[in-house]
């Protein structure tokens, strides 16, 4: 597989949020498969130390950039960076998110959600998927959530954005699959990440079963040039069908809005 993966989306593969969870996983994984890297998130310290040790371990060459994705300006920036060689993947991961009543969290803070979310990816996709284009091969790998299938009450920002990407890289599959290019979105459920730590409660404790980052990966470059969605974990795939095949849009609405509540502590509200 590394020879045909590494001349199919090669020679250079572009990670945001590398440094961590589903991010690094990625960067550890298609350099594991021959490929060489673009490394982006907001801590040098730490990107130089992943660089180096990706490099040890795989003999690829690897590039780093400092870049604040809730920056608007940063999908120009690390373009900028990148312009002398050639990306082949592109997988814009970095993500945030916030819960809490939505009129209580700060205007700036919603925002700055949904330019990290929605608009770096979009904005990556369409300065990187144009290159792509006219060289008529390449790959895109969004990161959504199965959050996007409903609602998310008390994550309204992050549920919305992800919903986004979903409907974006869904439609991106078959607008640049004409034009060679392969777009695949991954939705992963709970996942063992530092930003499923910040939500700070046990999601197992309302069913949910916690995934590795490596697994996710694995699912999602399987995935890759066969179809528009993958959803790893057969738990998932059978929420997400429960949901969305079953169950009333109504229903399933109601029943995501009390699991949140509880997964929350927030019943009696």
């Amino acid at each position: 597989m590394e020879r045909s993966f590494s001349n199919k989306y090669g020679p250079w593969a572009l990670v945001t949020g590398s440094t961590s969870g589903i991010g690094e996983a990625f960067a550890h994984r298609l350099a594991s498969l021959g490929l060489n890297l673009v490394l982006v998130a907001r801590r040098e310290e730490v990107l130089a130390a992943q660089a180096e040790q990706l490099r040890l371990e795989h003999d690829v060459d690897v590039r780093t950039v400092r870049a604040d994705l809730s920056d608007p300006a940063a999908a120009a920036q690390i373009d900028a960076r990148t312009r002398d060689i050639e990306v082949g993947l592109l997988i814009p991961n970095a993500g945030v998110e916030h819960h809490g009543f939505f009129t209580d969290n700060a205007l700036e803070r919603e925002t700055r959600l949904l330019q990290l979310n929605a608009l770096a990816p979009m904005q990556l996709a369409h300065r990187y998927g144009a290159r792509m284009s006219e060289r008529g091969r390449g790959g895109i790998l969004f990161v959504s959530s199965t959050g996007a299938f409903g609602i998310g009450p008390y994550m309204a920002g992050y549920v919305a954005s992800k919903s986004y990407i979903l409907k974006l890289g869904e439609t991106l599959h078959y607008e640049l699959g004409d034009k060679g290019v392969d777009v695949t979105v991954v939705c992963p459920g709970a996942t063992q990440t530092p930003m499923l730590d910040g939500v700070g409660v046990d999601v197992t404790e309302v069913g949910m079963k916690v995934m590795s980052p490596e697994s996710v990966v694995d699912c999602a470059i399987e995935a890759l040039g066969t179809r528009p969605l993958v959803i790893p974990g057969k738990m998932n795939r059978f929420a997400i069908w429960l949901t969305t095949r079953v169950l009333s849009r109504r229903r399933a609405n109601d029943m995501n809005y009390k699991t949140v509540k509880k997964l929350f502590g927030l019943e009696g509200s």
